[in-house]
């Protein structure tokens, strides 16, 4: 079914990635069409209700296997049809203080002088928002010129770079050609912190960085030092420690 469209809606296109994601997805794209004329799904195979609750919000939803996870985002990215792009994971839902604030901003006409937008985005355990340990704003690179962006083929962490065609070079920050919006994005992407320490050690494996084990401890303490102390993650108290020590022992599997 066709999605109705309105005036508030801009002439933007969002696209998603996703496989099993039926908890989230739908609340997800329901704050999605609240800001994009073009929504745009690409599910690698899930086995839950994912497809379906997909198809009564995205204007385009499609059956790809899985590329990997640049590949499927720039896949995902060619079949957007605006000149603005939107990028969301499948659990990261705009607040509606930060629709608001896009949509304000490119009716006002001052997009006009940048190439790209990042986002703030809040990270949430379960329903427990990270506040510190710098992992808030975590900014993203995510709203951009459809035709000058592209995803980064690196195994993990992949992000968006955009050529700034005066330079011939690709960027991802830049004072003058990439705004950072002021309201959040909330990412909901671990529903326990045992569910993050398992995605993190996957991670530590894909992006190893083979040094010696001395080198790698260093890291490692520093990692602990920096999350916990440095910014201030003993402010959110067991969880802030929890997550120092998972970060420390990333850090020392990447580098090992």
């Amino acid at each position: 079914m066709p999605r109705k469209q309105d005036e508030n809606l801009l002439h933007l296109s969002i696209f998603i990635i996703c496989k099993d994601e039926a908890h989230i997805i739908g609340r997800t794209l329901e704050q999605a069409c609240k800001l994009a004329k073009e929504v745009i799904v690409v599910d690698s195979g899930s086995a839950d209700d994912t497809f379906s609750i997909a198809t009564k919000y995205a204007n385009k939803v499609y059956l790809q296997e899985w590329q990997g996870y640049a590949a499927q985002k720039n896949y995902a990215l060619s079949l957007c049809r605006n000149k603005w792009v939107l990028s969301l994971d499948a659990d990261e839902i705009m607040t509606d203080e930060l629709i608001e604030e896009i949509r304000d901003f490119f009716k006002s006409g001052a997009y006009y002088k940048y190439l790209g937008f990042r986002l703030p985005r809040r990270l949430y355990i379960g329903s427990k928002f990270v506040k510190w340990g710098g992992f808030y704003p975590d900014y993203q690179l995510r709203l951009f010129l459809k035709d000058i962006g592209r995803f980064q083929e690196l195994p993990v962490h992949e992000s968006v770079e955009i050529l700034d065609e005066a330079s011939g070079e690709y960027i991802t920050k830049s004072q003058k050609l990439i705004y950072d919006f002021k309201n959040p994005l909330d990412h909901y992407s671990y529903a326990t912190i045992g569910q993050l320490e398992a995605t993190y050690m996957k991670y530590a494996s894909l992006s190893h960085k083979k040094t010696s084990k001395l080198w790698a401890r260093v890291k490692a303490a520093y990692t602990f030092v920096y999350k916990f102390l440095i910014r201030a993650g003993l402010f959110d108290g067991k969880l802030g420690l929890q997550l120092a020590i998972i970060y420390a022992k990333y850090t020392f599997k990447k580098y090992q």
